[in-house]
């Protein structure tokens, strides 16, 4: 398990790792192509001797660019992506939102925070979920909606992973959050066709909202 008291020497260690596999995919690949060290090189621009390293992993300071190039030339795809490195624990005005949230709410839901996907791995975490009979509503707390495609897309695939029926977008009802929602015009009224009061009257009667909706509070 990668030590979380020691995030710079784990990154260290992992970017030697996948320096070291990158460039024995990209060897594996090179020979099956009946390529030369020299071929690759021509085409990306640089020395036999730097892909040798490149193939080698012993490259620590080789560009991204670079070993994109490279792989491209004997015909792979490189890909990276980021993922969480911890779990965010909810701020004090995400606490606040939610307290509003479920001071709103019927007794019967029954709430939990910080909700971990079941994905072996998977650091991200819900900030929230309200369960009855019937009915699985995940919540994310937002203090300001900055980028309301990649916001609600990643909380998305959050309600699909824990297999929730609902999603709510809590947010501070502050003049830049509205306005962001209004900018977001009919996207955002297609995958959040409920506002603040229906998702609020549905929820203090203990009932299913019936769709995915957007509560500023």
């Amino acid at each position: 398990m990668v030590n979380r008291t020691r995030p710079v020497p784990d990154a260290d260690q992992s970017a030697t790792w996948q320096l070291l596999e990158i460039g024995r995919e990209v060897r594996i690949a090179r020979l099956a192509a009946g390529m030369r060290l020299l071929d690759v090189a021509r085409q990306v621009r640089t020395s036999a001797s730097q892909m040798s390293r490149i193939e080698r992993g012993r490259v620590p300071s080789v560009s991204y660019r670079l070993l994109a190039k490279s792989a491209a030339v004997v015909g792979l795809r490189l890909s990276v992506k980021a993922f969480p490195g911890r779990r965010r624990l909810l701020d004090k005005p995400q606490l606040d939102l939610l307290n509003r949230l479920r001071s709103r709410a019927h007794p019967s839901w029954r709430w939990e925070t910080e909700v971990p996907m079941p994905i072996p791995g998977d650091l991200r975490a819900a900030d929230a979920r309200a369960t009855r009979p019937g009915c699985v509503v995940v919540a994310e707390l937002w203090s300001r909606l900055s980028d309301f495609q990649a916001q609600s897309r990643a909380a998305s695939v959050k309600q699909r992973d824990l297999g929730a029926d609902r999603l709510l977008l809590v947010l501070w009802g502050t003049s830049a959050n509205r306005r962001a929602l209004r900018e977001g015009g009919e996207a955002v009224r297609a995958s959040f066709p409920l506002g603040t009061r229906q998702v609020l009257a549905a929820m203090s009667a203990g009932q299913d909202p019936g769709a995915n909706g957007i509560v500023l509070l």
